[in-house]
């Protein structure tokens, strides 16, 4: 009997003790993960954890390569305040990138009144060599958000590019030509217009807040899609995977996939939406030197 009690109050202690990680530790932690990536948007290694990379040599314009950095649903509002998303900017400057991304939900949907002109000025001061791109997601369309989310965009320096895209001539083999989409919840996901845009000489980088959306693409069209949405389901489960998703955020949940010849990216994101919990996800950015030989 008094083992049955012992036993009883480990596993109450390590719940406690798991509840308050995934509360106040994780969703609190910001890690940069680092991944090279072909003229083809194949994955060819995981520099997350090694500084065995020669940066000098990846930076080497001659060398044809190009660094993109890649952030997304930072979720502003209860659980991720601005302070969070200034040292996030702090961390995208100082991987001094040549292209910087944002996939959707700024905001969360519970935050009525977000400090525009605060979030405004942070976000203006991400640094990037060739350009700052973003798309909708599906919180950035609650309420007054989709006129606060084009606002901040606008005045903060990123091409919001809705069902649109925009080509960069970087004076390499390949140009990048960028993809934004609408996002399918609350927006106008416009397929037939997407795949116009498309260009087979280029490498095509399709910014798409929701991952599921990609296997309505055609085979080998898409070099590199990049998306948040899931989460990583907030809270993993080791071996399973995301505990839950979202619609459209359920098959493809976190990481690298080969969706018929498409290379797609599913990033957990920063922030935290409905529960302030987070576990074996934490909030992260994505650097991504692909080189363009």
């Amino acid at each position: 009997m008094n083992k049955i009690k012992m036993t009883f109050k480990i596993m109450i202690i390590l719940f406690i003790s798991l509840l308050l990680y995934s509360a106040l530790v994780e969703p609190n932690r910001l890690i940069v993960r680092k991944y090279d990536l072909d003229s083809s948007g194949k994955f060819l290694s995981d520099k997350s954890e090694s500084n065995k990379r020669d940066d000098s040599k990846l930076n080497n314009k001659s060398n044809k390569n190009i660094k993109i950095i890649h952030i997304t649903d930072t979720q502003i509002g209860y659980f991720y305040s601005i302070k969070k998303l200034s040292k996030v900017v702090e961390k995208v400057n100082s991987l001094d990138g040549d292209i910087v991304v944002f996939t959707g939900d700024l905001i969360d949907r519970s935050n009525k009144n977000p400090n525009v002109e605060e979030i405004t000025k942070i976000l203006s001061g991400i640094h990037s060599n060739k350009g700052k791109f973003a798309a909708f997601g599906n919180h950035d369309y609650v309420g007054k958000l989709p006129k606060y989310y084009r606002q901040i965009m606008k005045d903060s320096g990123f091409r919001l590019l809705v069902n649109d895209s925009e080509k960069l001539d970087l004076s390499f083999e390949k140009s990048i030509n960028i993809i934004g989409a609408d996002e399918i919840l609350s927006g106008n996901f416009d397929i037939e217009e997407l795949k116009s845009k498309v260009s087979k000489e280029d490498f095509n980088l399709l910014l798409m807040h929701e991952p599921d959306l990609i296997d309505r693409f055609n085979q080998d069209s898409i070099e590199l899609t990049l998306s948040g949405h899931s989460h990583g389901g907030q809270v993993g489960i080791p071996i399973k995977g995301a505990l839950i998703g979202p619609p459209y955020g359920r098959k493809y949940t976190k990481g690298f996939y080969d969706i018929n010849g498409n290379n797609l990216y599913v990033s957990s994101g920063l922030g935290s939406t409905r529960i302030p919990f987070r576990l074996f996800n934490p909030p992260e950015i994505i650097e991504f030197n692909i080189n363009l030989n």
